[in-house]
C-alpha cells in the first residue's frame, strides 16, 4: 500500500516523494516515517503514516445534528531565515479541502475506555512529525534559509463514516446511539486529540500560570484521515492560506 500511496505521489505534477522510511526518535518513543512528500508550488510538507485493514469502517461520531464542515487546522510551521526563528511550533491556518472535524472514532474490536489504535498512530505521528522539524532544525547553518509546514496524514483503505446525532439522544441505559442517528461515508476527515508533543508552546513556555485547561487545548492536534482511494483527490485540492 505504501509503494502505491508514494506511486500516486510521483505521478502528480504538484508534488514529490522526499523521504520514504525515515527514522524519527523522541525521548519517549521512535519509529519510521513512511513517506514525506513536498509540495512543489508552496510550501507544504506531508507526513504520511499508511495504514491497511481489511474488511472494516472507522465511524466519526459528530454530537451534532447538522454539522459544517471545518477549513481550521492546527499545522507545524518552521520558519527561518538570517540566523533567525520567526516560527517553530504549532500555528492555526485555513486548509483546504474542508472536511469534518470529530475528536471520537469507533473502530470495530477495539476496547472501549482504552486508548484505540487510531489514537496511538496520531499520538506516535505528532511525533514524528516533531522529530523530522528538529532534525532538520539540526542541519540548519548561517546560511540557510528554511520555511515549511508540516501536515500529518494517516492514509487508511478504511471506510470512513461520520455519524450525526444531539447528544441527548444518546441512551443512558446502554450509551447507545439513536435508532435515527445519521451515517455518511466521506473521502476524509480531520481528526481532533489532545496528543504528547515533545516541544513546548510558546505560551506554555512563557506562562508562569499554567493551567490544566490551557495544557490541554495548547495540546490538541487535528490529524488528518483520508481513505486510500480518495488520496489523489486529496492531494489535489490541498491548499493553505
Amino acid at each position: 500500500m505504501q509503494i502505491r500511496i508514494a506511486d500516486v505521489v510521483k505521478s502528480s505534477s504538484n508534488w514529490r516523494v522526499y523521504l520514504e522510511e525515515h527514522p524519527w526518535r523522541s525521548e519517549h518513543s521512535e519509529g519510521f516515517i513512511d513517506l514525506v512528500i513536498h509540495n512543489k508550488r508552496s510550501i507544504s510538507a506531508m507526513i504520511i503514516e499508511c495504514k491497511r485493514v481489511r474488511d472494516t469502517a472507522w465511524v466519526f461520531l459528530i454530537p451534532a445534528k447538522d454539522p459544517e464542515k471545518r477549513d481550521e487546522v492546527r499545522l507545524w510551521l518552521s520558519d527561518y531565515e538570517y540566523e533567525k526563528w520567526n516560527s517553530f511550533g504549532w500555528r492555526k491556518w485555513s486548509a483546504a479541502p474542508s472536511s469534518f472535524e470529530s475528536q471520537f472514532c469507533a473502530i470495530p474490536g477495539q476496547e472501549h475506555g482504552r486508548q484505540t489504535i487510531l489514537e496511538r498512530i496520531a499520538s506516535d505521528l505528532i511525533e514524528a512529525v516533531e522529530a523530522l522539524a528538529l532534525q532538520e532544525r539540526k542541519v540548519l547553518t548561517s546560511r540557510s534559509a528554511l520555511r515549511r509546514i508540516y501536515v500529518p496524514v494517516i492514509i487508511t483503505t478504511a471506510e470512513l463514516r461520520v455519524s450525526f446525532f444531539e447528544p441527548s439522544s444518546i441512551s443512558l441505559c446502554d450509551g447507545s446511539l439513536p435508532e435515527d442517528a445519521a451515517f455518511e461515508i466521506v473521502p476524509y476527515i480531520r481528526f481532533r486529540k489532545s496528543l504528547r508533543s515533545e516541544i513546548k508552546s510558546e505560551h506554555e513556555s512563557n506562562s508562569g500560570e499554567w493551567e490544566v485547561l490551557d495544557a490541554h487545548k495548547a495540546s490538541e492536534r487535528i490529524v488528518f484521515i483520508v481513505n486510500a482511494e480518495k488520496w489523489s483527490e486529496f492531494l489535489d485540492k490541498w491548499e493553505v492560506s
